[in-house]
This record gives structure tokens, C-alpha cells and sequence, in this order.
């Protein structure tokens, strides 16, 4: 188990940065979800971590992981309940997902989770699907950056994010480093650096460049005001949170009523990028896959 849910990895760092004394609170359900434009819905469970002196193992993590609690997804003609199951790729490995319900552009979904004293809902819409209008990848003595080029309409106020995932290194997407956008902070067209997104447990085997033979994936979505408000704080304390000058005390932002964590909808598009075979700069643009032609997903 390499890789910590996004609350659970930030509850430890967010302990490890508070004074010596602990304050015991009540636990809490954590909640995980997302669903994207053309995609099955999928939400990760647990329960949030008293702060203690003494050292939890990874192993002791999976008594947190829920597994047979009621998760209903709507989106206001039918109700889906999801099926839990066993997921490698993901931590904790174990998710809620479903097979009949896919993501569609502009309409509303709302979450419920019951798991015995818990009662937690969230509300979430999918927005219009983002796409890049160009990749371009720069080599560098045998290491590789990647750079989009992406436009906006200056009509709107938009949000976007970037993820990406190394395919046979990431079993999962990652949070591509400092690339969550408000529109109204840049000029557009700009093109925005797609840095590597950093697991939550340090890998010293992992190397954050990309390198000769590397393939990745791209999803690149449009997201609401409340993801946006999200990623930005989640960003902040990554970038910070290793610096010892800066504390923090106060939890991500969260749209969970009943709960902590996120129920987001991603208006996203994929690409899958291969810069090792072409010339620099090059336009992979016409890599964009479609839902379910993805490599190694």
C-alpha cells in the first residue's frame, strides 16, 4: 500500500504540524467521490483518524476503510445504488461504484451515504467538457517536460485542473503539481506546465521527471467553483506543508453535509501522451482518446 487517500494522508501532516497536545474529536465519515463526463461514478470510504503521539503503521490504516455502508448516487430521474468492491489501483483499495449510471455534461448528481450512525449527502454538477487546443512535450538531456496550450471563454468565469498518471508507474491519476486554473489569473490562449503529481507516501524509487519510455495520461477538466476551492487549498498545503515556518490547523475545503471530504463532477477530457517518439516540440493533440480506449487504465 503506497498510496494514502487524499484525507487520510493530510490528516497525518495536518497532525504532525499542530502543538504537542491533541484534542480528541468525534469521528467523522471521510468521503471521496467523483464523476466524470461520460464515466462511472466512483467514491472511496472511510473514517477520519484521531490525532495521537504515537505512530500509526499503514497496515493499521485499513481498520479506517468502510466497506458495507449504503451508497446511492441520483441524478434526478433514477437512483443507483453502488456496488462496493475490491480495487487495487485505488487507496485505500476499495471502492463504491456502479456500471449503470455514466456522467453527462450539465446535469446534477447527488450523493447519499449511510453506514450506521453516519448520514452523509453531497451535490455536485458536471460542466462542460475541456479540451487542450495543443500538447507540446521539450526534451532536456533524456528527461522530458510537458507543456498545453489551452483556451477560454472570456464570457465565463471557468475553472479547470489537470491530472496525470505514468502508465505501469501510477495506478491511478495523480494531482498534477500547481495546475488548477482561474481563468480570471491568466491571459489566454496560455500555456500551462503538466508537472507529475507526487504520491502521498514518498516513493525513493519514484522518479518525478519523465524519462526515455515513459507514457502518460492526461485528463484535463473543467471543474466548479467548489472543486476549484478545493484543489487550490490542497495545493497550498502540499506546496508549504513540508516547509517547517508554515503550520496548519484548518481542514480542506469540503461540500459533505454530514461528513468531511468531496463529491466532485469533472467535465474532463484524456490524451495519452508518448514524447518519446517524436521530435520536440511536438502536437499531441491527436492522441485524445475516447471513454473506454484507454491503455492500461
Amino acid at each position: 500500500m503506497r498510496r494514502l487517500s487524499i484525507y487520510i494522508f493530510l490528516s497525518i501532516l495536518l497532525a504532525s504540524c499542530t502543538e504537542d497536545r491533541f484534542i480528541e474529536a468525534e469521528q467523522q465519515i471521510i468521503v471521496e467521490g467523483w464523476i466524470d463526463a461520460g464515466n462511472y461514478p466512483v467514491v472511496i470510504l472511510s473514517k477520519s483518524i484521531p490525532a495521537s503521539d504515537e505512530e500509526i503503521s499503514l497496515d493499521e490504516l485499513g481498520d479506517y476503510v468502510i466497506k458495507w455502508a449504503k451508497v446511492t448516487v441520483s441524478d434526478g430521474e433514477k437512483s443507483v445504488i453502488l456496488t462496493g468492491k475490491r480495487s487495487p489501483k485505488h487507496f485505500p483499495p476499495y471502492i463504491y461504484t456502479t456500471t449503470d449510471m455514466r456522467g453527462a455534461e450539465g446535469r446534477s448528481y447527488r450523493l447519499t451515504v449511510e453506514y450506521d450512525d453516519f448520514y452523509a449527502t453531497a451535490e455536485t454538477s458536471i460542466p462542460k467538457r475541456a479540451e487542450v487546443e495543443k500538447i507540446t512535450a521539450t526534451r532536456e538531456n533524456g528527461k522530458y517536460s510537458l507543456q498545453a496550450l489551452i483556451d477560454d471563454n472570456p464570457a465565463e468565469n471557468n475553472y479547470y485542473k489537470f491530472f496525470m498518471k505514468v502508465v505501469g508507474r501510477d495506478s491511478m491519476y495523480l494531482s498534477s503539481n500547481l495546475a488548477v486554473i482561474d481563468d480570471k489569473n491568466y491571459t489566454f490562449p496560455s500555456i500551462i506546465p503538466i508537472d507529475l503529481g507526487h504520491s502521498h507516501i514518498y516513493d525513493y524509487n519514484r522518479d518525478y521527471v519523465l524519462s526515455e519510455k515513459d507514457t502518460v495520461l492526461i485528463k484535463f477538466a473543467q471543474i466548479d467553483s467548489v472543486a476549484y476551492a478545493f484543489w487550490d487549498r490542497y495545493k497550498e498545503i502540499i506546496e508549504l506543508g513540508r516547509n517547517p515556518i508554515f503550520r496548519f490547523s484548518n481542514s480542506l475545503p469540503s461540500n459533505i453535509n454530514g461528513g468531511l471530504g468531496y463529491w466532485f463532477g469533472y467535465g474532463s477530457t484524456e490524451y495519452l501522451c508518448e514524447p518519446y517518439k517524436h521530435e520536440s516540440p511536438i502536437n499531441l493533440t491527436e492522441k485524445k482518446l475516447e471513454k473506454n480506449q484507454l491503455i492500461n487504465p
